[in-house]
């Protein structure tokens, strides 16, 4: 099935998007089924106001339905990237990438595991390298991962 580029509006996410960003969190980390899940609703809806919100700066992408992907960057380090289960493929991620590229960082870095083949390919079609691999003792989930990286040319 070929993806289809929507119109989205991105903007800096607000304390009144937290729960939303929570929802969509959530429905996005269901999808990755070789993990276990280890928080509820209320969980990430803690995480999210109460972390995220706070230490990163958050963009998110708005359609007609309301924001369906999320960016927190937090130095040069992307933090989380997720997009709404029934968005994926239509460019909101490729535009929440681009967008943190062409903010003045000289590089970003993020986590993805091992086994997520798809976000793995999203990453390196949009110029990451992986860097390092682990083998996932050292993360909530204990699944193995793997360390990208952009830099600008």
């Amino acid at each position: 099935m070929k993806s289809v580029a929507m119109p989205f509006e991105l903007r800096q996410a607000t304390s009144g998007d937290a729960e939303a960003i929570a929802e969509l969190y959530c429905a996005s980390f269901r999808l990755l089924t070789f993990l276990p899940m280890l928080h509820t609703i209320e969980g990430y809806r803690r995480y999210v106001a109460g972390v995220m919100l706070k230490e990163c700066a958050v963009t998110v992408v708005e359609d007609d339905a309301g924001i369906i992907s999320f960016l927190a960057l937090q130095g040069e380090e992307v933090r989380q990237l997720y997009t709404r289960p029934d968005r994926i493929g239509r460019g909101a991620g490729t535009q929440l990438i681009e967008a943190a590229k062409s903010s003045g960082v000289a590089a970003l870095e993020l986590w993805c595991f091992q086994a997520n083949t798809r976000a793995r390919r999203f990453y390196e079609a949009r110029g990451f390298r992986a860097i390092r691999f682990t083998d996932g003792a050292l993360n909530e989930e204990r699944t193995p991962d793997v360390r990208y990286r952009w830099e600008r040319d």
